[in-house]
């Protein structure tokens, strides 16, 4: 049996009081899978009720997800929560109530969409029976494109997010050189050239990822975060989940999250019908723009995912995020060599195909003991 430590004993008892201030004090509590993050989320049943109780404590190391930072490690905090839920409200967006919420002690009770996710539904399951991907993905795709008719008509005046600009995106990158390429480049001297090129190619993309304009971006926009809720009318709406992060940024991001997930496999051409119907929701975009700046913000993203995949193998020992570390390459260089061929030149001279698998796990043991020793 696994010893609860003092510090787990004294959160179990500020959760345990918490939820006697909201009246769910006789609650079945039932633990759900985590993440990447530090959160962590509880179901609460009572009777024919349910909620969820988001549990992330100031303490808790969070990494700064906007690029603000010079040193990323920042206290948490559910504040963006709170604000986020506000504004993606004000959008239109299906976005689970927030009940009670203590933002000094980072515990929040919020409504429970319940388990199915998109990915359930594109899994094929008896229960959604006739529901194929492009349904799925054209309800996911709409969502995006009220949200960004929502900022066209002044939603983004005055929203209280984080503007992104190509500073921002540059630092979010640098885990990518600090905690990514020491496990593929082991020797230094090459690993600081290879960095050196990576910054020159930056320079060079991150500017174009503005050519569309920019929107508020939900900023892990994919069907993990996607659900099926019933509405009550004996349909259901799109849900949206883990929307936190939100900021101001490129328009295709989420949209590119969207369509290029590393954790799932999305045929190229349902990719293109997808990015089709968006676009003609939005005539007076150029088709051109709008593609390189689709595949510059996909090439931020993937870069900064394999960056945080190197962090969490590092950082906290965990590794089953390398099954998808190829995919990200792929991703990476999807309609590249057409678009952004600096990219493409890049990752050619720099990272050989055998350097776009998931790294042996001896080298992580390696680099997290001289971590430890620091």
């Amino acid at each position: 049996m696994k010893r609860v430590t003092p510090d787990q004993e004294r959160r179990n008892a500020e959760r345990q009081d918490f939820l006697v201030t909201c009246g769910w004090q006789n609650a079945q509590v039932m633990p759900l899978v985590d993440d990447a993050s530090a959160r962590k989320y509880f179901r609460l049943e009572r009777r024919h009720d349910t909620a969820l109780l988001m549990d992330f404590p100031p303490s808790a190391i969070h990494v700064d997800p906007h690029g603000v930072y010079d040193n990323p490690e920042r206290p948490a905090s559910v504040a963006p929560i709170l604000q986020t839920t506000k504004l993606f409200k004000q959008a239109g967006w299906r976005v689970p109530e927030i009940y009670v919420a203590d933002e000094k002690r980072g515990l929040v009770l919020i409504e429970d969409f319940g388990d199915i996710t998109f990915t359930q539904a594109l899994q094929g399951s008896a229960m959604f029976d006739g529901t194929t991907p492009d349904a799925l993905y054209l309800r996911a795709v709409k969502q995006l494109i009220a949200l960004h008719r929502f900022c066209d008509q002044g939603g983004m005046n005055d929203c209280g997010l984080v503007r992104y600009g190509p500073e921002n995106l540059r630092r979010m990158l640098a885990s990518f050189k600090a905690d990514y390429l020491p496990l593929i480049i082991p020797d230094a001297t090459r690993r600081d050239a290879v960095s050196t090129a990576f910054d020159q190619l930056l320079g060079t993309v991150l500017p174009l990822c503005w050519q569309a304009g920019e929107v508020i971006i939900h900023r892990d926009y994919h069907v993990d975060n996607l659900m099926l809720v019933e509405n009550g009318e004996g349909g259901d709406d799109c849900g949206i989940i883990d929307f936190q992060d939100a900021a101001l940024a490129p328009r295709p991001y989420d949209l590119a999250s969207l369509l290029r997930d590393v954790r799932h496999d999305i045929d190229s051409d349902l990719e293109a019908r997808m990015k089709d119907f968006y676009l003609a929701a939005f005539p007076d975009i150029d088709r051109s723009d709008f593609e390189t700046a689709y595949i510059a913000t996909s090439m931020v993203r993937n870069f900064r995912i394999l960056g945080r995949f190197g962090w969490l193998a590092i950082k906290a020992g965990k590794t089953r995020y390398f099954d998808f570390i190829p995919r990200c390459w792929d991703m990476i260089l999807r309609g590249a060599a057409e678009n952004l061929p600096a990219l493409q030149d890049w990752v050619d001279t720099h990272i050989p195909p055998d350097a776009r698998t998931a790294p042996a796990i001896a080298k992580i043991q390696n680099l997290s003991g001289k971590e430890a020793q620091s």
